[in-house]
């Protein structure tokens, strides 16, 4: 018996410890045009910044660990103070630095569902797990439901909701004198996407969020994912391609009256796998999010 709990605490232990190495590490910082720069964690979403003579702008705060170390890697940036963080989406790997950031003081905005799921205890259907209600501070002040413009280090930031895509909350960024546009998670690049049904996510509205990144992106804008190193149109293009064949596909076999299961054993998406089949999203569970999502369940 004592074997067992020895064991047992081990394996506790061990997973605990993996999930602090995955909530905390070290940023890798990288200009990108103009004011802005990102930085990386491998293991949480890409933070956008734009430090310049009115302060700085920083674009999602990865896991609560993370935020020391951010503001470490903005401080060699600029002497400037930060003004505004924004979030892209409720996700923990993009707020979890906010409740650090919101009890300094720092001015939090995000979309309008964001504050409301950040509100609640909430269940991930995908994950199957629970996640509790942020504390005050971590709560954006500032919400928005549609637009809303920045005028900040000589550039015009054009802030959009995208609805009902990766979740309900959605948020690109498109800064328009350095031709920079942070997309949140609804571009990544680590594999098939994770579409958060349970979040009001849908893969009909990540199509309709990609068309609309296209549609401000020109031939040389840089696009920063969610995940993932930054990007040109053209890479953008090629998600499309993935969510778009994928979903037809998957359609075609729901119109042929074939169940989940059927679907998922006839391998729609194996010739995606090479390029998309790498991440923690496996085929079979992206199948079932497109299934799900054109079926209107989670």
């Amino acid at each position: 018996m004592r074997l067992i709990i020895t064991l047992w605490l081990g394996v506790l232990l061990a997973t605990a410890a993996t999930a602090q190495q995955r909530m905390d590490g070290e940023l890798a910082s990288s200009p990108v045009r103009g004011s802005v720069h990102v930085l990386v964690m491998p293991t949480a979403g890409n933070v956008g910044v734009s430090a310049g003579p009115d302060g700085v702008f920083i674009i999602d705060d990865q896991f609560a660990p993370m935020a020391p170390k951010i503001l470490a890697a903005v401080a060699i940036l600029t002497d400037q103070p930060v003004r505004y963080i924004l979030n892209s989406h409720w996700h923990g790997d993009h707020t979890g630095g906010n409740a650090s950031f919101g009890s300094q003081g720092y001015v939090i905005v995000a979309h309008d569902n964001v504050r409301i799921r950040m509100s609640k205890e909430h269940f991930n259907a995908f994950f199957k797990s629970t996640t509790p209600p942020s504390p005050p501070e971590a709560l954006p002040v500032i919400t928005f439901s549609d637009r809303m413009t920045f005028h900040f280090n000589g550039d015009t930031v054009r802030v959009e909701h995208i609805a009902n895509a990766h979740t309900d909350g959605d948020a690109i960024f498109y800064f328009e004198s350095a031709d920079v546009l942070h997309a949140g998670d609804v571009f990544v690049l680590y594999g098939y996407p994770f579409v958060d049904l349970s979040s009001g996510g849908s893969i009909a509205g990540m199509i309709r969020g990609v068309d609309r990144i296209l549609a401000i992106a020109g031939p040389d804008t840089l696009i920063i994912p969610g995940h993932g190193a930054v990007a040109n149109r053209a890479r953008v293009a090629g998600f499309r391609d993935l969510l778009t064949g994928s979903r037809d596909r998957v359609q075609k076999l729901i119109s042929e009256g074939r169940t989940l299961p059927e679907i998922i054993a006839a391998k729609p998406l194996a010739d995606f796998e090479d390029a998309w089949g790498k991440g923690f999203v496996k085929a079979d569970q992206f199948v079932t999010t497109i299934f799900n999502s054109e079926q209107g369940g989670s």
